[in-house]
C-alpha cells in the first residue's frame, strides 16, 4: 500500500503551489499554465496496481489478503473475461459493464456476492475450458455471428495448449463448441469489467487494484486487459509455489509479449504458498526461482509470501478475543476446512494473540512484500512531486532575477530619477543588442539540425540510421524458413513493428530534448520541458489495426488449396487447404517496409523539422518577451519615481516581492530535499 506519508507530502507540495498562485495574484500576474496543469495531474493521481496470474494461482486469496478485507468471494468461480477493479469508497458497491456497454449497479454484501455467483461465474460444466479466450477471441470479436470454420479450427488447436486438466482432445474441443453455441446469442451480456468500491483502510486511498482474468498458455491476457496493462503503475504476477511446476512458460510469454521496456521495471513476481514448505525445501525452490527468472526481473522484485496465512490472520484479528478465535479454529476443524500452518500457529501460541500474530506474520511474510511494493509506489509518486517542485523553483528563480535587477537599480538611483531613466534606456539598448546578436546563433542551430542539402543535418542522419535498423530487423523475418514460422512469429513481428513505432515517437522527444538543451546553453534558460513548446505532434500513420489489416490481407493472399493425388491403381485427387507461411511473413514485412519508407520515416522527419522550426521561433519570441517584460517593469519604476517618497515606496514593494520569492525558493529547496530523502532511503 502507498504509505500515508506520501499523501501528506503530496498535500505539502500542493500547498506550496497554492502559495505560488496567491503570490502571483498579489503581484497582479498570472500563474504559469504548465505548472497549473501539472498540479492538476498530481491532485488527481491514481495508482493502478494490476494483478495477473495463471489458473489456480490464488489471485483472489492474494488480493483479499493484500486489501485486508475479503472483498472478492473466494468460493466464486473465475469471472468470465471480466476485469475487476477495486478501490476505496464510502460503501460496498458493484458496477458491472457488459460487452454491449450495458451497466448494472448492485449494492450490499449479500447482493453483490449473489450477483457474482449468478452472472459472473463460470458454470461447472465449462470449468475446464479457457472461457476468457473464447469470450474475447470468438464471441465478443464476432458479436455472436458464425465463425468461419478455418478460424474456429485454428482457435481450437491453439487452445489445446490450455488443456490444463488433460481431458480428451475431442471432448475438450466439443466443450468449447458447445459453450460457443450456447452463448453466441448472448454475447452482448458477457461481463467485461466489474468495478467494486469498498470501505477499505485509509492507506488504500488513491489506489485501484485491478484483477485480470487468468493468462493463456502463450501469455495472452486478451484485448480487454491489454489497455489496463498499458495504464498500470505496477503489475504483480502471482504464482503458487506448490501444486504447479515452478517453471512458467505463461510468465515468460506474458513478460515478453505484454511488457514493453517501460513496464518491465514495474513488474513484480509474487510466489505464494510459502507456509507449506519446509526451510530447506523453500530455500531450494527460491534458488531455482532466482535461476529461472532472475535474468528477466530484478531479484528484489521476486517475492515469497503466503496469502492464505495472511487471510487467516486477518480473520482471526477481526474476531478480537481468544475465545472467538479458538471457536473459529475448532469450527474449521469440524468442517475439515482448516489450514494446518495456521492451526499450528494458534496451537503453539497457547491463547496468546500477540504471539499468534507474530508467528503468522513470520509465515506469511506479507510485511516484506508490502515494504517492497510501498517503496516502489511511493518512489514513483515522489519522483513526480520532485519534478514538479523543480519546475516551480525555476519559475521562482526567473522572477527573482527580474526583481533582483529592478531592486538593485532602484536602490542605486533612488535620489536621482534622471540617472535611473538613463540606466533604463541603456538597459533597453543592451537587451535589444543582445537579442539581435542571438538571431545569428538561432539560425546556425536551425541549420545544424535541418540541413538536408549537404547531408549534414542531424535529423536526417539520425532518421536514416533508424530506418536502416528497422529494415535490418524486417530482413530477419523475411529470411525465416517455413519450419521456423509459427503463430508466435506474427506476434513477434507485430511487437517488433509496434516497438519500432514507439521508437519513432521517441525520436521527436530525443530531438526535442537536444534542441532544448542546446538553445538553453547558447541562448537563454527558457524551459527543460519540450512539451511546453507547442508544435505539430508526431502521430505515426500506423497502428495495431493497420498491422492486423496488413496481416489479414497477406494471409488471404497466401491461403488457398492444393491438389493431392492418392492411391495407386484407382487414383483420386483431393483439394486440401494450404497456407504458405513463409510468403505470408514476407508479404507482411514488405508492407511494413513500404509504410516505413513512404510514410512513417518521412513524416517523422517532417514533424521533427517542424518542431525545430517552432522551437527556434519560440526562443526568439521568449527573448523578446523577456526584453519587453524588463522594459515594462523599468518604465513603471521610472513613472512612479516622480519624487523621492514614491521611489522609496517602490523600493519597499520590490523588497517585499523579492523577499516573498526568495522565501518561496527556500521552502521549495527544503521540501525537495526532504522528498529526495524519501526516495533515497
Amino acid at each position: 500500500m502507498v504509505v500515508k506519508e506520501y499523501r501528506q507530502n503530496k498535500e505539502r507540495v500542493l500547498l506550496v503551489f497554492n502559495e505560488y498562485v496567491e503570490l502571483c495574484q498579489k503581484m497582479g500576474e498570472e500563474p504559469k499554465q504548465s505548472l497549473v496543469k501539472q498540479a492538476e495531474k498530481i491532485r488527481d493521481e491514481i495508482f493502478n496496481l494490476m494483478i495477473v496470474g495463471e489458473a489456480k494461482s490464488g489471485k483472489s486469496t492474494f488480493i483479499n489478503a493484500y486489501l485486508g478485507n475479503e472483498v472478492l468471494p473466494m468460493d466464486a468461480r473465475q469471472c468470465t473475461s471480466a476485469i475487476i477493479k477495486i478501490k476505496q469508497g464510502n460503501k460496498f458497491e458493484l458496477v458491472a459493464t457488459t460487452a454491449a456497454r450495458g451497466k448494472t449497479v448492485v449494492n450490499g454484501d449479500q447482493e453483490i456476492r449473489e450477483f457474482l455467483r449468478i452472472h459472473a461465474a463460470i458454470p461447472d460444466k465449462y470449468r475446464s475450458i479457457p472461457i476468457t479466450a473464447i469470450n474475447n477471441e470468438i464471441l465478443i470479436k464476432y458479436k455472436g455471428q458464425k465463425v468461419p470454420n478455418k478460424i474456429l479450427d485454428k482457435f481450437l488447436e491453439e487452445e489445446l495448449k490450455d488443456n490444463i486438466y488433460s481431458i480428451d482432445e475431442n471432448e475438450y474441443k466439443e466443450l468449447i463448441k458447445s459453450y460457443i453455441s450456447e452463448n453466441a446469442s448472448q454475447w452482448g451480456k458477457i461481463i467485461t469489467e466489474i468495478e467494486i468500491t469498498y470501505q477499505l483502510s485509509d492507506e488504500m486511498k488513491g489506489i485501484t487494484v485491478i484483477d485480470s482474468p487468468g493468462i493463456g498458455a502463450v501469455g495472452s491476457v486478451g484485448k480487454i486487459a491489454e489497455k489496463y496493462i498499458e495504464e498500470a503503475n505496477a503489475i504483480i504476477f502471482v504464482k503458487t509455489l506448490y501444486g504447479q511446476a515452478l517453471e512458467s512458460i505463461r510468465f515468460m510469454n506474458f513478460f515478453k509479449n505484454n511488457c514493453a521496456q517501460r513496464k518491465r521495471d514495474a513488474l513484480f513476481l509474487v510466489f505464494t504458498g510459502k507456509a507449506n514448505l519446509q526451510g530447506s525445501e523453500f530455500n531450494k525452490l527460491r534458488e531455482q526461482a532466482l535461476e529461472m527468472y532472475g535474468k528477466y526481473i530484478e531479484p528484489e522484485k521476486i517475492i515469497y509470501i503466503d496469502s492464505k496465512i495472511q487471510l487467516f490472520l486477518n480473520r482471526s484479528i477481526a474476531l478480537g478475543t481468544v475465545e472467538a478465535i479458538d471457536k473459529y479454529f475448532k469450527e474449521l476443524e469440524d468442517q475439515e476446512d482448516e489450514y494446518d500452518p495456521a492451526s499450528s500457529c494458534w496451537l503453539k501460541a497457547r491463547g496468546d494473540i500477540n504471539n499468534f500474530e507474530e508467528r503468522m506474520m513470520e509465515k506469511s511474510d506479507f510485511d516484506s512484500f508490502q515494504r517492497i511494493i510501498n517503496r516502489f509506489a511511493h518512489n514513483a509518486n515522489y519522483i513526480q512531486l520532485i519534478e514538479f517542485l523543480e519546475n516551480l523553483e525555476k519559475e521562482y528563480e526567473r522572477k527573482l532575477t527580474i526583481y533582483e535587477e529592478l531592486l538593485k537599480t532602484a536602490q542605486q538611483h533612488i535620489n536621482d530619477p534622471e540617472a535611473l531613466a538613463d540606466s533604463i534606456k541603456n538597459k533597453q539598448i543592451e537587451i535589444a543588442d543582445v537579442y539581435n546578436k542571438l538571431n545569428d546563433v538561432i539560425n546556425r542551430i536551425y541549420r545544424d539540425y535541418t540541413d538536408n542539402i549537404n547531408g549534414e543535418g542531424i535529423i536526417m542522419n539520425e532518421a536514416d540510421k533508424k530506418q536502416r535498423e528497422y529494415v535490418k530487423k524486417l530482413e530477419n523475418f523475411r529470411r525465416l524458413s517455413e519450419e521456423q514460422i509459427s503463430d508466435s512469429t506474427f506476434s513477434a513481428l507485430k511487437r517488433m513493428t509496434m516497438d519500432a513505432i514507439d521508437d519513432t515517437k521517441m525520436f521527436r522527444r530525443e530531438m526535442a530534448n537536444r534542441i532544448i538543451s542546446e538553445c538553453n546553453e547558447k541562448l537563454i534558460q527558457y524551459t527543460d520541458d519540450p512539451d511546453s513548446i507547442p508544435a505539430t505532434a508526431y502521430n505515426p500513420n500506423f497502428t495495431e489495426t493497420d498491422f492486423d489489416e496488413i496481416n489479414s490481407r497477406a494471409q488471404k493472399e497466401t491461403v488457398g488449396y492444393k491438389d493431392i493425388e492418392e492411391g495407386r491403381t484407382f487414383k483420386k485427387t483431393e483439394r486440401v487447404p494450404y497456407h504458405n507461411l513463409r510468403e505470408h511473413v514476407k508479404l507482411v514485412a514488405n508492407s511494413i517496409y513500404r509504410r516505413l519508407d513512404s510514410e512513417i520515416i518521412p513524416r517523422m522527419k517532417d514533424n521533427v523539422i517542424a518542431y525545430v522550426t517552432k522551437c527556434t521561433e519560440e526562443y526568439q519570441k521568449k527573448l523578446l518577451e523577456h526584453k519587453n517584460e524588463l522594459e515594462k517593469e523599468y518604465n513603471k519604476l521610472l513613472k512612479d519615481q516622480k519624487d523621492n517618497e514614491d521611489a522609496k515606496k517602490m523600493v519597499e514593494k520590490l523588497e517585499k516581492k523579492y523577499s516573498a520569492v526568495k522565501d518561496g525558493i527556500t521552502t521549495i529547496e527544503q521540501l525537495r530535499e526532504e522528498l529526495n530523502n524519501y526516495v533515497n532511503h
